[in-house]
């Protein structure tokens, strides 16, 4: 009994209320989803990794552990993810229209088609999509740099690090129920072709064509969490690592505009995901700290780092 507490930090507690969430909606307007493969694999593998945490002796593992939770959480986001393609046409209808009309009303046009018609060029194209492809590694190597940082500019605190952790994950699953409450597609699954698509120039395009085919989903316009987890993920490295603050801020601000030069949001959903930013952050800030319960403080951290 006591590993098992041991064993609900706030980030496996905010994991399994998600699954908690999700599975309560299946069971009621889907219950036969619940035996798909998609449904299943990132439950079963978190179950069983969670039954190697219970029982491993592994003295390496055990030091490791934390980051361990943190890199497992960060992989299997994508499943929970595609997962909300699905889960986000259980309730309400798709608000793409009306996305789409308020670009059309503050700009006059659909910014999506014509920031890619005006700037097409080969150079500028490629810069975008390298922007637009850095959101899935920024989160990543924050993760594992930032306990291996030289000394000086390391977390030292398992606190610390617990606490970044929670707060970068928990905003994903946040933005995933947000999803599910206004399902939006994107300007690429709602425009007619050809406007719905963009060509690619160069490798870095054709590699996120690549990414795209393999794990992007009709799902996940609005709010941008493109957007809203990069300027978290800023938030809490200015606290804890300047450094890694200023090396991101290029690749955030290529993000930014990337997101609509490729057709992956309207403008509105950038803006939303802003405003989000802050409501995530704080709304989650709250919930780690009502959490934070555990008397161990190597197992969670007692001591608190202002972001």
């Amino acid at each position: 009994m006591k590993q098992i507490i041991a064993l609900l930090t706030p980030l496996w507690c905010v994991i399994i209320v998600y699954q908690a969430a999700t599975c309560t909606l299946i069971s009621l307007f889907e219950p036969s989803y619940l035996y798909h493969l998609d449904f299943l694999i990132p439950r079963v593998i978190i179950m069983v990794y969670l039954a190697f945490r219970l029982t491993t002796k592994s003295a390496f593992f055990l030091k490791l552990n934390a980051l361990a939770d943190a890199v497992l959480a960060y992989l299997l986001l994508g499943f929970f993810y595609t997962e909300t393609a699905f889960l986000n046409t259980l309730v309400f209808s798709k608000i793409d229209p009306d996305l789409a009309g308020i670009d059309q009303w503050l700009f006059g046009h659909q910014p999506a088609i014509r920031f890619s018609e005006v700037y097409g060029n080969s150079l500028f194209s490629e810069l975008m999509f390298f922007g637009y492809f850095s959101y899935y590694l920024m989160p990543l190597i924050a993760l594992v740099v930032i306990p291996a940082w030289p000394a000086g500019r390391r977390i030292n605190k398992p606190a610390q690090f617990n606490r970044f952790v929670f707060l970068l994950i928990s905003a994903y699953f946040t933005y995933y129920l947000l999803f599910i409450l206004f399902p939006a597609a994107g300007p690429q699954y709602y425009y007619e072709p050809p406007f719905n698509q963009i060509s690619a120039l160069g490798p870095m395009a054709y590699l996120v064509k690549f990414v795209q085919q393999v794990g992007e989903a009709p799902t996940g316009a609005f709010p941008s969490s493109h957007v809203g987890i990069t300027f978290i993920l800023l938030y809490l490295l200015f606290a804890l690592n300047k450094k890694l603050f200023w090396i991101y801020i290029p690749f955030s601000i290529l993000l930014l505009f990337s997101t609509v030069y490729i057709k992956a949001h309207y403008v509105v959903d950038v803006l939303a995901g802003l405003l989000s930013a802050p409501i995530v952050l704080s709304l989650n800030l709250f919930i780690y700290k009502k959490l934070n319960f555990h008397p161990n403080p190597a197992v969670h951290g007692t001591n608190h780092s202002r972001s």
